[in-house]
């Protein structure tokens, strides 16, 4: 699978699986919308990235090292041959540790609705527990890895994928369920029929600056839409738009004054079109970002 290594240059925070559809270093074995099963190589760390995850996640460590850390503190570690699952709307820390050779790994995406299919085809939620931690280490057994060898040789392009794609996604889940004492289940009901709510104000001032919208924001505040717009405009006296696009030129601002380029300035401040930057820039200070730069230089001759 060589053919699929690349020296990629990632970018400090991104969605998945969306962003991961881009990368030339991963090969799609199967995929529909935002549930696929995805095979990356890569030949370089990938160190402390930021990532939003909106479907569910699963992780298999083929070679290397993967370590996750989330808003609320939680940390796992996992290496080669072992498994990891991390829940829909889960804002995540993580690092990719190659060792002597490529780190590989397969990640598997499903969404709400598999969740929901695999929960209710032969389990009753009532009957369980739910699980406190959301992230959670799965036992892998040779009937998993069986699983994952077989998914090498795949080759869809022919056939429906939405509907094969989804029978893989709920064969994974149930050989897990057989292997991890009802963990994955426990784990699924907490992230599907609970999210602590946080505290508005400390979230959204430590990453205002991320490339999220208000919808990412509410769900990750285990809130609805309707509730984090209520919720914020009680604390703030303004919309949560109106308020992200004003810290975040705030941020510009000091950072153009301090020489950062224009182009730089809407990357760090999760901008992908520089012209929207520049829109927004002018919708706060009335001035483009570039017209200010050139007024400050003219003010320190």
């Amino acid at each position: 699978m060589n053919k699929y290594l690349s020296e990629e240059k990632e970018i400090d925070f991104y969605s998945l699986p969306q962003a991961l559809y881009k990368e030339k270093n991963i090969k799609n074995i199967l995929r529909y919308e935002n549930n696929c099963i995805l095979y990356k190589e890569s030949n370089v760390d990938l160190i402390n990235k930021e990532k939003l995850i909106t479907s569910h996640s699963i992780v298999y460590v083929i070679n290397g090292r993967l370590r996750v850390n989330t808003y609320d503190g939680d940390e796992v570690i996992i290496q080669n041959g072992e498994m990891i699952f991390m829940p829909r709307d889960s804002y995540i820390i993580s690092d990719y540790i190659k060792n002597n050779t490529s780190m590989k790994v397969y990640l598997f995406f499903f969404d709400h609705d598999i969740a929901l299919k695999f929960l209710a085809q032969n389990h009753t939620p009532s009957a369980f527990k739910e699980s406190g931690r959301l992230l959670c280490q799965l036992k892998v057994t040779q009937n998993i890895k069986y699983f994952i060898s077989s998914l090498e040789s795949f080759n869809f392009k022919t056939l429906n994928t939405k509907e094969i794609l989804e029978l893989k996604l709920l064969e994974l889940l149930y050989l897990l369920d057989d292997s991890n004492q009802n963990n994955i289940i426990k784990t699924l009901l907490s992230s599907e029929s609970f999210k602590e709510k946080r505290d508005i104000e400390s979230f959204m001032l430590e990453h205002y600056d991320k490339n999220l919208s208000i919808n990412d924001f509410a769900s990750l505040s285990g809130r609805s839409l309707s509730s984090f717009t209520r919720d914020f405009k009680k604390k703030y006296n303004t919309t949560p738009k109106k308020w992200l696009i004003k810290k975040k030129m705030n941020k510009a601002k000091t950072m153009l004054e301090k020489g950062s380029n224009v182009s730089s300035c809407a990357f760090d401040l999760g901008y992908n079109n520089v012209s929207n930057f520049i829109k927004a820039y002018k919708s706060v200070y009335k001035l483009t970002p570039k017209y200010m730069q050139q007024t400050i230089l003219l003010d320190s001759e």
